[in-house]
């Protein structure tokens, strides 16, 4: 709102005009203060909204207050986790939510199971040490397409993973195949799986003992003891996948590279990893836990 006085200004003085007006000049100009600084105020509450609603948004609106209050400190701005929540209830800045579907998955192996070596102790000291695979489904418009992928537990990093419209052990051969490229050092490692025949086949065992590798998998029947590639399953999923509608494979993969390598990898935080992303953890501390 624009006051007569400030009006007419140019061609009268603030003094005559609030003679005639009956107010005190001194009133006038506290009235010009407290609105500028209201003025300032509205700006900044307008910046800092706008880069809320920036860090959602990168976070392909799946953060809650904690990780966004979290990020805007990494960018700069302090401000509280309540101020956050309040932030985006104002604005309705809420993570989206999904319908899960679930695909009928059978098969047979030729193979035999390992014992379970890990039995759900997932925090890992060292890199290259436990790492965790499993496979899992994406819904298209010509039928399912498979992801088969391979956690290292040390800090939960998606290190290699595969797309087939086959879910075979090919699938995951290559996704082993993928995180062997990035890491050749495995002397010592678990690979950890469910009992899919996929991991329990003759092909794919023979693979882990050609690069001296140990397999580990879950009891029969207890989701619990490989719930990191589960978590990643469920999180990918939410986040991702059940936003989209597929019709080609070409689609699922660029959607799941930029999912996992430009976002998950190197951006997303993680409770677990002290609000790290999986890059960020790796980079501050394998030095220092393997010095």
């Amino acid at each position: 709102m624009v006051s007569p006085i400030s009006t007419y200004r140019p061609e009268f003085s603030v003094g005559k005009m609030c003679r005639v007006l009956g107010l005190k000049e001194a009133n006038y100009y506290r009235w010009q203060r407290n609105r500028r600084k209201k003025e300032i105020q509205r700006l900044k509450e307008l910046q800092r909204f706008e880069l809320v609603e920036s860090v959602f948004k990168e976070s392909h609106e799946t953060y809650g207050y904690r990780k966004m209050q979290r990020e805007l400190a990494k960018q700069g701005l302090i401000i509280s986790e309540y101020s956050v929540r309040s932030m985006k209830r104002e604005h309705g800045l809420y993570p989206v939510k999904n319908v899960k579907y679930r695909p009928y998955r059978n098969g047979k192996t030729d193979g035999q199971y390992s014992k379970d070596l890990v039995s759900q102790h997932f925090q890992i000291a060292e890199r290259n040490k436990v790492w965790a695979g499993d496979i899992t489904y994406i819904k298209t418009s010509l039928g399912w397409v498979y992801l088969a992928t391979v956690i290292d537990l040390y800090n939960r990093e998606i290190i290699g993973y595969s797309l087939s419209k086959k879910i075979d052990a090919e699938l995951a051969k290559r996704a082993l195949s993928n995180a062997l490229a990035r890491n050749p050092d495995v002397s010592g490692l678990i690979f950890h799986s469910d009992r899919g025949c996929q991991y329990s086949s003759r092909s794919y065992r023979a693979m882990l003992e050609q690069y001296g590798i140990r397999s580990s998998m879950s009891r029969p029947g207890c989701p619990y003891d490989n719930s990191c590639a589960e978590s990643f399953f469920a999180t990918i999923k939410k986040e991702c996948i059940y936003r989209r509608k597929y019709v080609t494979l070409e689609e699922v993969k660029t959607d799941v590279f930029e999912y996992v390598e430009l976002l998950y990898n190197r951006k997303r935080m993680h409770a677990a990893l002290g609000y790290l992303s999986t890059v960020e953890y790796r980079l501050k501390y394998d030095g220092l836990k393997t010095a």
